[in-house]
């Protein structure tokens, strides 16, 4: 969510349009610049608090989701930190058997 000088909240659809300008013209000027999204930040946001332990329902609701699965199978991905993490972890366990 964000607000305008006035403190009013800005329409969704203007923050998308606001937000597309400008990251077009930051790649205009910066070629090794990638395009990056509102909904990409909402698929980053989703991930990291993922990949930092924190429980799924809770970044559920953080992004506003009325299901888990939503969350778990569309904006979470699978990151290396979090594949070397399991395999540590299953390594950590198999060595106290």
């Amino acid at each position: 969510m964000f607000g305008d000088d006035n403190g009013k909240l800005r329409s969704p659809d203007a923050m998308t349009s606001r937000w597309d300008r400008r990251m077009k013209w930051l790649t205009t000027k910066n070629d090794s610049m990638h395009r990056v999204t509102i909904k990409g930040l909402r698929h980053t946001h989703a991930t990291l608090l993922l990949e930092l332990g924190e429980h799924p329902k809770v970044v559920q609701e953080r992004l506003g989701h009325s299901t888990i699965t939503t969350t778990m199978n569309i904006y979470s991905h699978v990151t290396p930190t979090m594949q070397r993490s399991a395999v540590d972890r299953f390594a950590a366990h198999l060595g106290k058997a």
